[in-house]
């Protein structure tokens, strides 16, 4: 499952940062939001898949930032779009994007059941 997650949250990163014409609302965070879930699974697999790892979880938080930012970025910093391109370029993806890392962080996050 991780794996997909991480795909699906890479993926729509790039496309945010490559639609969103916009440096600091969506190429720079979602580059990062990119970069983070790619480094996160690397280190994840090559730890033998850890039921709960503190520093792969603690690495997803800044993407988590970073997809929020996305979200709101715009509004906060009154990027002139229309109402339907924020939808499109900055809320949906934003939004999107949160969900995608917070499950990602539950997965990584989940106990073994034999342990109390």
């Amino acid at each position: 499952m991780p794996r997909y997650l991480t795909a699906a949250a890479v993926v729509l990163a790039l496309w945010v940062a490559a639609a969103s014409g916009e440096i600091w609302t969506g190429m720079l965070p979602a580059s990062l939001i990119a970069a983070l879930a790619l480094v996160d699974y690397v280190l994840w697999e090559r730890r033998h898949r850890p039921w709960h790892d503190w520093t792969v979880i603690l690495l997803l938080l800044p993407a988590i930032f970073a997809a929020v930012w996305i979200g709101v970025g715009g509004l906060l910093l009154d990027v002139a779009r229309t109402q339907s391109g924020r939808l499109v370029d900055e809320v949906g993806p934003g939004i999107g994007l949160t969900g995608l890392l917070c499950v990602l962080i539950s997965y990584h996050g989940r106990h073994h059941p034999l342990e109390a």
